[in-house]
């Protein structure tokens, strides 16, 4: 765990677009609070409710322990003192959590991993809620979650005369209620009220859990359709240690799939097996903590992202020199501009565009003795990601990735390039062989912008799923093979040779070497095979949008 889990989790946002002057754009780490800090391992987070020493404040939660440590406070005087719930947006990696609860309001927050310090985003409100935090229970929200494609989803409770539950699609951005659907009556809610919703999580499925809180009269928890407000499972829970009356404040899976709880009156983590609904305590979170009321892990589209380019340029022409990596050990790309080459606006979405088939213009990086080589030498699994649109082109153009320097014959170690008509292809190198070409029809050269992830597995069973293409975030199926074989079983990529090279929108340094007609959005490499549900939602967000975090 060590090495890896420090790269991937120290994350996240680029900076806003740069001032047409600026000479680099995404400028990465010191730029945003929302980072996990250089160094920080801990998977589980925590935030506290009702206590009196650390009231409203972030800690780390051991796993294996369950001890919790201070990160800091919020900071943030308005509303309770309570953080109910927290969640990482597995899109951008910015923490964020909800100040309140199901009588205290439900003021949205960003949360800084370094120091635990909160900025108001703003208080939940559409046509149908209000989360101004009120005297005489008059409602809140005590759980948020996201989706893989960076959509929030948060609980809500009525007070007062009728209360009732209720799930809540947000923006991220304003705190705008965007839906609201009632949960259904009954469900083990005292009174037979409408279930209230007191912490959620989703799955690597992509299925939302949540649990219940201390509104039951049978210890459960349950899945629940975002999208209706249906409960659409129930697992009932076998506590022999408090029978039928353990209390779950909120829910987090881990990296292994592990689903954590927190169990706010016992002050103790545990763990829920989801076949069977055993509750098994893991530790006491800490003698100065008095609850843990919300609980998060880092998603693995945050934990596994190695490197991260946004192409967010502003300006038209030809302004910056640099692309900065937004991850721990920035290998950053310089811009080698040739006359063909401009920043453009393509539906909303800004790129570096180039507008001929043939210059010298590129987009390159040295990825020799960096992080790229050596997470990803001889590896069995990896997953590259690009948002780019092209033309009809002539002959071969260039798309990038990761290849050895030489000045006419290049090793493509990982490229995503198009034939003479536009069909997609992907050549690898790997530790057996010199060149694998595998083909995705039909022609995509619309100039239409689109989401590419270039998966590599050779753990996989099939040989033919061991290399596989997927477009905003559709299994292209089987490829056919223009040149060498399947991988063989466990066969690594071959990123240790020498003058390893990560470039854009070109192919080898000599003259006239078939750039891509067309526009590069944004590029990432993750250091393991994303699945299916993982592909899906991260096309789905940088199709809404790929010039960076809000």
């Amino acid at each position: 765990m060590g090495l890896r889990y420090v790269l991937a989790l120290c994350l996240l946002l680029v900076t806003a677009c740069q001032e047409p002057t600026t000479p680099t754009i995404g400028d990465g780490a010191s730029s945003d609070p929302n980072r996990v800090p250089p160094g920080v391992t801990a998977t589980l987070w925590g935030s506290t409710s009702l206590d009196a020493t650390n009231p409203a404040s972030l800690f780390t939660i051991d796993e294996a322990t369950g001890a919790a440590t201070l990160v800091g406070s919020a900071g943030i005087p308005e509303g309770s003192d309570r953080i109910s719930a927290i969640d990482f947006d597995p899109s951008t990696g910015v923490l964020y959590g909800i100040k309140g609860g199901p009588c205290y309001g439900a003021i949205l927050l960003t949360l800084d991993p370094a120091t635990g310090a909160g900025t108001i985003v703003d208080t939940l409100m559409g046509g149908w809620f209000d989360g101004t935090p009120e005297a005489f229970c008059s409602g809140g929200s005590a759980g948020i979650a996201f989706a893989n494609d960076g959509t929030l989803y948060a609980s809500g409770w009525y007070g007062g005369t009728f209360p009732q539950g209720n799930i809540m699609k947000v923006d991220k951005e304003t705190g705008t209620v965007l839906e609201l659907h009632p949960t259904p009556i009954g469900y083990g809610d005292w009174k037979d009220r409408r279930a209230h919703l007191n912490g959620l999580a989703f799955d690597a499925d992509g299925t939302l859990w949540a649990s219940r809180g201390n509104s039951l009269t049978t210890a459960q928890i349950n899945t629940v359709d975002p999208t209706t407000g249906d409960i659409t499972s129930t697992l009932l829970l076998i506590d022999p240690l408090m029978e039928d009356s353990v209390t779950i404040s909120d829910l987090a899976f881990g990296l292994d799939g592990m689903l954590y709880a927190s169990l706010p009156w016992e002050g103790m983590l545990a763990t829920i097996d989801t076949s069977t609904g055993d509750v098994t305590r893991v530790g006491s979170f800490a003698a100065g903590v008095t609850i843990i009321s919300g609980l998060t892990a880092v998603p693995r589209l945050v934990n596994f992202l190695l490197g991260r380019y946004w192409f967010d340029e502003a300006q038209t022409g030809q302004g910056p020199t640099t692309v900065a990596d937004d991850q721990a050990n920035p290998v950053d790309l310089t811009i080698t501009y040739d006359p063909s080459m401009a920043w453009t606006l393509q539906d909303s979405n800004r790129g570096l565009r180039s507008s001929a088939f043939s210059h010298n213009g590129k987009v390159t990086g040295t990825a020799e003795a960096t992080k790229y080589d050596a997470a990803l030498d001889l590896a069995n699994q990896a997953t590259f990601v690009y948002v780019v649109s092209w033309l009809d082109p002539p002959y071969i153009q260039a798309i990038g990735g990761f290849q050895n320097y030489h000045p006419n014959f290049p090793d493509r170690v990982v490229w995503l390039q198009t034939d003479d008509v536009g069909i997609p292809s992907v050549v690898i190198t790997t530790e057996a062989q010199s060149e694998i070409d595998v083909r995705w029809p039909p022609s995509l050269a619309d100039d239409t912008r689109r989401v590419f992830h270039v998966v590599y597995d050779s753990d996989d069973a099939v040989p033919e799923r061991r290399i596989r293409l997927y477009v905003d975030g559709v299994d292209q199926g089987y490829g056919t093979l223009s040149n060498g074989t399947w991988p063989a079983l466990g066969e690594g990529l071959d990123f240790g040779s020498g003058q390893l090279q990560v470039q854009l929108m070109n192919l080898i340094e000599r003259n006239n070497s078939w750039p891509i007609g067309g526009t590069v959005f944004y590029f990432a490499v993750f250091e393991t095979t994303l699945t299916d549900q993982e592909i899906a939602g991260n096309a789905a967000a940088l199709l809404t949008g790929d010039d960076g975090p809000p």
